[in-house]
């Protein structure tokens, strides 16, 4: 496989097929026609791209405007997002980090004020992170509106959907993820719900041009490997030089599978979660704490005669500790409403009703 594939001239076909997965993307997604980007490392190299890009278009080679930029997403984004901020540069009191609703997802209006209050400080609003696919619950964020909104304010959409892109190859996807489309930057991970081995992200930018704008720069000793009019050097539209050719695995994949199987993969990662939830509502002692969503589903143990917040914690940590120490299935847990809660999610290919059958059995046998 090329290893070196950040310009034309060494990795022409590597970087087709590159050209070719991304457009793949952009048709799943529903973007338009010019949309562009590359391949990365995962989400975290993804999210740090596009909030670099998003910086340079507001601020160009302004640096006095740089103190007063001003990002925004909420309590459930990914950690790399805030990260992102702050390697990007943006003092981290100008990272606003905004309470979701009842389900779990940004609002338009949470923002709106937010910008509004900026504004009048003095600060500089620019960028406006939403999730297609929450960590903690798979919540999507209020995605039109918060579009709407970020088309009246001039602020750049980025959207992160590492996790839940790709149920836009599924019936119910392209409702759930409605706006995705007119974001100025998406985030996909190819190495979670596309099933491809990692390392695998993307970043997919509305205009590419905006990505080559704020990574583009030209030594001297590259000018042998300029592109040609219909080539394109990866290298210029982010932060690595040497990259890994990503793209012959998800070429492969779909290739060889077809999208049909991949979709029923997610299809039934997303049935078995809401399955899941069922056996749980079914049990007096157990409790919903986030419906299933995108093959997520948080939820705890709270026997009749607990009620302290503490003691239900305590006693939901022993839980997962003793359905996690067998091996034989591997929880996760989170906080939902700041109450400890159990966490699952049901990607795996070869998870079947059996597996959660049994995992329930475990729950109700570990309290």
């Amino acid at each position: 496989m090329v290893q070196s594939q950040g310009v034309w001239p060494i990795a022409s076909g590597p970087n087709e097929l590159e050209l070719t997965v991304l457009d793949w993307f952009r048709q799943w997604l529903g973007m338009p026609n010019g949309t562009g980007g590359l391949l990365t490392s995962g989400g975290s190299t993804a999210a740090l791209m596009a909030v670099v890009a998003a910086r340079h278009a507001r601020v160009a080679d302004d640096a006095t405007l740089l103190p007063r930029l001003t990002m925004y997403t909420s309590t459930q984004a990914h950690s790399a997002v805030v990260r992102a901020a702050w390697m990007a540069g943006i003092s981290r009191e100008n990272v606003r980090v905004l309470p979701v609703d009842g389900a779990w997802r940004l609002r338009a209006d949470a923002v709106r004020n937010a910008v509004a209050a900026d504004r009048v400080a003095g600060r500089v609003p620019f960028l406006v992170v939403a999730s297609a696919g929450t960590t903690n619950t798979g919540a999507i964020d209020d995605l039109p509106a918060i579009a709407d909104l970020c088309g009246r304010e001039s602020l750049w959409l980025h959207v992160d959907a590492a996790y839940g892109a790709f149920a836009a190859l599924t019936a119910r996807g392209p409702e759930l993820l409605r706006g995705i489309e007119r974001a100025d930057s998406v985030v996909l991970d190819p190495h979670k719900w596309l099933y491809v081995p990692f390392e695998c992200g993307c970043l997919l930018a509305r205009e590419p041009g905006a990505l080559k704008s704020a990574f583009h720069i030209f030594p001297e000793y590259l000018k042998d490997v300029a592109p040609g009019d219909e080539e394109v050097n990866f290298a210029d539209y982010g932060e690595q030089l040497t990259r890994y050719a990503r793209a012959l695995k998800i070429w492969l994949s779909v290739r060889t599978f077809g999208l049909a199987p991949i979709r029923a993969m997610i299809e039934r990662g997303i049935e078995l979660a809401e399955y899941a939830e069922v056996l749980v509502r079914r049990e007096s002692a157990l409790e919903v704490l986030a419906p299933a969503r995108l093959g997520i589903l948080c939820f705890r143990a709270h026997p009749s005669d607990v009620d302290d917040a503490a003691t239900l914690d305590a006693l939901n940590e022993r839980v997962n500790a003793r359905i996690n120490e067998p091996g034989r299935f591997l929880i996760s847990s989170t906080k939902v409403n700041g109450a400890f809660s159990l966490r699952v999610c049901t990607h795996n290919w070869r998870t079947s009703e059996r597996d959660i059958d049994e995992l329930m059995g475990l729950v109700r046998e570990s309290f």
